[in-house]
């Protein structure tokens, strides 16, 4: 993944996999399960790290 990959085309190109293995017989052609899961392990740091800096609602406040 280049540097300057937004977080949106790293959820497109997530999508576009998907759809892909679902056209396959749900199978992955050479080389997409490694991508998939690399586009997977990106999406997992930056959901953890907008959860660090408060950008996430978290369910512990109530509304009145």
């Amino acid at each position: 993944m280049s540097e300057n990959m937004s977080y949106s085309e790293v959820l497109r190109e997530m999508q576009d996999i998907k759809e892909n293995w679902r056209r396959n017989s749900f199978t992955y052609t050479e080389g997409q399960q490694d991508r998939y899961e690399f586009l997977l392990q990106v999406r997992r740091v930056r959901v953890s790290q907008l959860f660090a800096d408060g950008q996430v609602h978290d369910g512990s406040m109530q509304s009145s």
